[in-house]
C-alpha cells in the first residue's frame, strides 16, 4: 500500500495523524485507555513498515535498517498486547 498524493509525492497525512494520536495520548496521560496505547503502537509499527517498503528502492542501503526498526516496533506492540488486562465479564 502506497500513500501518495496525485503528484506522486508521499502523503504526509498518515504521519500527521499518528503524531496527533501521540499528542492525544500524551495529554491523556494515565487516563488513556491501555488498549488505545496498544492500538497506537500497532499503527506506528504499520506506518514504519510502510515507509520502509516505500523507500527501499530509493535508499536500498537503509532498507534493512528501516525494516528492522519497523519489526522492533511491531514486537513492542505485540508485547504490549500481551500486557493488557484480560477482559472481564463487564468489559466483554
Amino acid at each position: 500500500m502506497t500513500d501518495t498524493t496525485p503528484t506522486g509525492q508521499a502523503d504526509p497525512t498518515p504521519i500527521a495523524d499518528l503524531l496527533a494520536w501521540a499528542r492525544w495520548l500524551t495529554h491523556a496521560g494515565a487516563t488513556a485507555d491501555p488498549a488505545q496505547r496498544v492500538a497506537y503502537l500497532a499503527a506506528k509499527a504499520e506506518l514504519l513498515a510502510r515507509i520502509a517498503d516505500q523507500h527501499a528502492h530509493h535508499h536500498p542501503c537503509h532498507a534493512d535498517t528501516a525494516r528492522q526498526i519497523a519489526a522492533d516496533a511491531r514486537a513492542i506492540a505485540d508485547h504490549a498486547v500481551a500486557l493488557l488486562p484480560a477482559p472481564t465479564k463487564d468489559t466483554q
